[in-house]
């Protein structure tokens, strides 16, 4: 007697803990230029659209006042996309080209941002028309990382960790208003604090191998230290990132957070990215720059490592937690949201993330999504598959993977479109234990995978 068994729950996305032969149905081993919608199903991830081949001269991708800006040392560049501003940031002592923008922010209704020069140094510019636009105060840290909470700005300094006075981010020493976090006094490992994100209303301040949360005011007599969190921190700060009201960071090990334990108030350190290390630490070598952004439209956390960015797609209503990855072609120096949409900057090319786009500026990409073996709730029991029925939007390709023990071992592809339910199902004639389905498709259209549903005849216990 034929049987029928369908797979519609794809909602954990990415999930390499266990092996393919063992794991669960709804966590894939390939979800590669696609991700988990809210509705549990898998959709080939939104296109590149270029938006401006930007002047020569500058750096860095910062959203605020209605406009992307960039940066720039010297001379005059303006910018022919309306869209784009470009903003000198002159070096306070010589002519030095700016090699990175670290970070940016609107503070008190003007850009606030840490610049990089060639020449290794980095300063603080405030750009609220006075000149010069740099941070003078000698208790300004000039490092990368830095947050506003509070009315003030934070910055990390060595063992401490500096803020400005209220309101006034030029202003890093009248007493009673700015100062600093002794934040090496609670440390029992390495001591100097490299980056800053924000869980809640609380400050998180990173080390390489922990964090510890603070509780700020506006009033230095009420800061408060909270607790330390050991064993994970992070070196690259802009990989920091406020998702939820979580704080998203790559540590050494692959992607953390730092979360609230509602039912106890308890903050602690979470392994979300687990499902995902063994994709992400190979790719952590010396040099590298992560960098990251919550895209809001997306309702996902992007982290950019070179030209392959991990998402997780998070929804506390509808109980997703999905990681993908998406091969961009072009490395990401830079990312922003303005007004809901995200872009990505890859030296002087911008480009918008664009769901009604499906190629990358008009290259196709190959959108492959592979489930583990599967044995039908029957292990160890030989199968007879005869064909299988897919719901799916678009055009796609399936094969299946028969031999847990020599991947290599692969059927030719099948053809799928639409919803085949209500005709004859697609012949399939494989004999095996277990299959993988993958599922590929290379076209400039949508692409959406609903369910699929396989028909088999068990043959008995081998």
């Amino acid at each position: 007697m034929t049987r029928a068994i369908t797979f519609d729950r794809f909602e954990v996305g990415l999930d390499l803990r266990k092996g393919p032969s063992v794991s669960d149905a709804n966590r894939l081993r390939q979800l590669k230029n696609a991700y988990v919608t809210t509705g549990k199903v898998v959709r080939k991830r939104p296109g590149l659209r270029k938006v401006a081949t930007l002047e020569a001269g500058t750096k860095g991708l910062v959203a605020g006042l209605g406009k992307l800006h960039t940066f720039y040392e010297s001379g005059n560049i303006t910018h022919a996309d309306p869209l784009f501003q470009a903003n000198p940031v002159a070096h306070p002592d010589t002519s030095q080209p700016v090699v990175r923008v670290h970070k940016g922010d609107v503070f008190e209704g003007f850009l606030y941002v840490s610049v990089e020069y060639a020449d290794g140094s980095i300063w603080h510019h405030y750009l609220d028309g006075a000149l010069p636009s740099h941070i003078a105060d000698v208790n300004c840290p000039q490092t990368a990382s830095w947050i506003k909470m509070s009315s003030k700005i934070w910055a990390v300094d060595g063992d401490v960790v500096r803020f400005s006075a209220t309101s006034l981010p030029r202003d890093w020493t009248t007493a009673e208003d700015a100062g600093f976090l002794p934040t090496g006094l609670q440390q029992a490992g390495a001591l100097e604090a490299l980056a800053l994100g924000q869980q809640e209303r609380d400050l998180v301040v990173y080390f390489a191998d922990s964090a510890q949360i603070w509780v700020p005011d506006p009033d230095p007599a009420l800061h408060v230290f909270k607790k330390p969190i050991n064993g994970v921190g992070t070196r690259w700060p802009r990989s920091v990132n406020n998702v939820s009201g979580d704080s998203f960071f790559l540590s050494d090990y692959g992607f953390r957070s730092i979360s609230m334990r509602g039912a106890t108030d308890n903050l602690t350190d979470v392994d979300v990215g687990s499902p995902i290390d063994s994709l992400v630490t190979p790719l952590l070598t010396s040099g590298i720059d992560p960098v990251s952004a919550y895209y809001a439209g997306g309702g996902q956390y992007w982290c950019a490592i070179g030209g392959t960015v991990f998402t997780y797609t998070f929804s506390r209503t509808m109980k997703i937690s999905a990681w993908a990855q998406y091969d961009l072609g072009v490395p990401i120096d830079d990312m922003a949201e303005l007004a809901g949409k995200l872009y990505v900057r890859s030296a002087d090319e911008v480009y918008q993330v664009d769901e009604s786009v499906h190629t990358d500026d008009g290259a196709m990409y190959e959108m492959v999504m592979e489930m583990p073996f599967l044995d039908f709730k029957l292990p160890g029991v030989m199968k007879r598959i005869v064909g299988v029925d897919a719901v799916i939007q678009g055009e796609a390709d399936l094969r299946l993977r028969w031999d847990p023990r020599d991947t290599s071992r692969i059927t030719e592809p099948v053809p799928l479109g639409g919803d085949t339910r209500p005709g004859a199902m697609t012949p399939v004639e494989v004999t095996a234990t277990s299959v993988a389905p993958v599922i590929t498709s290379t076209t400039d259209q949508p692409v959406q995978i609903d369910a699929l549903t396989f028909y088999y005849d068990a043959l008995g216990v081998i």
